[in-house]
């Protein structure tokens, strides 16, 4: 995929990866050397194995995704996405207990393209916000 279709990209990341779960389009999509920053990795970096590692948990996590990609920008060598989604918590969240319930997750990926593949990913959730509509930590009023 070429810088010049962003949207394919985001497409393809949200669709074919995170909703049917096929990683190995990874094989295809990024780069050798590929480096994640954000969920699951707060103090270092990891690569694409780990990555993979965590969207298995992720998918197992929260089930039957619903994505809106609000935004999607372009700026050189870079795609940044805003976006939203509803699933279905299944457990294996902080020792939270399901209850199977539906919750609401925001966030920012950051996307750096090299030679048409992503070379990096910077990733912002909404992490509180997920914990508190589970319950596990008070929403402020």
């Amino acid at each position: 995929m070429l810088l010049s279709e962003p949207k394919a990209i985001v497409e393809t990341w949200f669709q074919t990866l995170f909703t049917q779960g096929k990683e190995e389009i990874l094989d295809n999509l990024v780069a050798p050397g590929f480096i994640a920053h954000g969920q699951g990795n707060a103090v270092e970096p990891f690569g694409i194995d780990d990555f993979k590692a965590w969207l298995r948990w992720y998918r197992a996590t929260f089930t039957d995704p619903e994505w809106t990609i609000h935004d999607v920008i372009t700026s050189q060598d870079k795609i940044v996405v805003r976006y939203s989604g509803w699933s279905t918590y299944r457990g294996g969240l902080l020792d939270i207990p399901c209850r199977n319930q539906r919750v609401l997750e925001t966030g920012i990926m950051i996307f750096l393209i090299l030679n048409d593949k992503v070379q990096e990913l910077w990733c912002e959730m909404s992490d509180l916000q997920v914990v508190q509509q589970l319950g596990a930590f008070p929403a402020l009023k």
